[in-house]
């Protein structure tokens, strides 16, 4: 999953403290759900907690379609030089971390099942590449590390949004339109076999929720004590009825209700919420190596807790961080000349 560089995009473009929470709690909802798949707790009563992380991310495909429809009007350029902006600054925030994370993997001999990473035999090469090209559903590869399913979606889900961003008849109307045929037509690839390549589908419904709530105006009218239990409540009906349809239609709820709710101001949990936020990427690659680590190979809680609060950190100044300000560089560079052309025009 992705973020912009430092905080999250909030509903009019700057920075949102909604957003950052909405993010964090994403995250940890991914978090808890392997967790519990770890320890073997799959439900607690009607609620199927091992499936709460499959709705964190959702909630991050919503956040991530809103929050890059706002980097790409900040960036005021337009056409193919928009284009080419976005997916240079796109791989340069995708591809690092997650080829340190399939390289790692391999090297300690580590894949996925379904409680976490274990010790077997090397990947494949076509897994293996599949894994570090992040095509792994086109390959109809299984993912090394449990968390990487997600990122081939979200890459090829760029290819889509900046045409999105681009149209010129873009509306709510518009987008419930195409939310309403992707939402009949999105399992066709799982029963289909000849449309195993399109999985894309399957999530159309739960990223364009994102995109609605960029066009919708802010209309700042519920209290902001409410969005934290608002995005919980989400968590537990999705908990409590599992699947795609409902996925689809929770997501559309979050997104027709982001620009409604005031920002929160509890300054204790923005400034918590803006730092989960800021290493969720970190959190989310590496938290499966620190469950291996501490509880199949040590057997300690002080060392996971340990593990999760400084790997992320790490992982984000050293490799994100660097590889974040690169590719900004190499994007502005390509940039320049449309920018300074819009602005001779201005």
């Amino acid at each position: 999953m992705t973020q912009s560089q430092m905080t999250t995009s909030g509903p009019s473009g700057g920075n949102s403290a909604n957003l950052d929470l909405l993010r964090s709690m994403a995250v940890l909802m991914v978090l808890i759900d392997h967790l519990c798949r770890r320890f073997q707790l799959e439900r607690i009563s009607r609620m199927a907690v091992v499936d709460i992380g499959a709705f964190g991310v959702l909630l991050f495909f919503v956040h991530t379609s809103l929050v890059l429809m706002h980097s790409m009007r900040r960036s005021n350029l337009t056409g193919l030089a928009l284009m080419r902006n976005f997916h240079i600054r796109r791989i340069f925030r995708i591809y690092p971390l997650s080829i340190l994370a399939v390289i790692s993997a391999v090297a300690f001999h580590l894949h996925a099942n379904g409680r976490g990473l274990v010790v077997g035999t090397c990947p494949a090469p076509l897994e293996f590449f599949s894994n570090l090209f992040l095509v792994q559903n086109l390959t109809y590869s299984d993912s090394i590390i449990g968390p990487l399913w997600s990122l081939p979606i979200e890459l090829q889900m760029y290819l889509v949004l900046p045409f999105l961003f681009l149209w010129r008849k873009l509306s709510l109307r518009s987008l419930l339109a195409l939310w309403i045929v992707f939402g009949a037509v999105g399992h066709l690839p799982q029963v289909v076999p000849g449309l195993g390549w399109f999985t894309l589908l399957l999530y159309v419904p739960n990223f364009l929720p994102g995109v609605m709530a960029f066009v919708l105006p802010e209309k700042r009218v519920l209290p902001a004590h409410l969005w934290l239990p608002f995005v919980a409540a989400l968590g537990l009906v999705y908990a409590l009825l599992p699947g795609r349809r409902i996925g689809g239609e929770l997501c559309l709820l979050l997104g027709l209700a982001i620009p409604l709710f005031k920002e929160i101001t509890f300054r204790p949990l923005v400034f918590l919420a803006s730092r989960i936020a800021s290493y969720s990427y970190g959190i989310y690659l590496a938290h499966s190596f620190c469950i291996w680590l501490a509880f199949v190979r040590l057997h300690s809680w002080p060392l996971f807790i340990g593990l999760m609060v400084v790997s992320p950190v790490v992982l984000y100044h050293l490799v994100e961080l660097p590889a974040i300000r690169l590719g900004s560089r190499l994007a502005l560079r390509m940039s320049r000349p449309r920018l300074e052309a819009l602005a001779a025009t201005s």
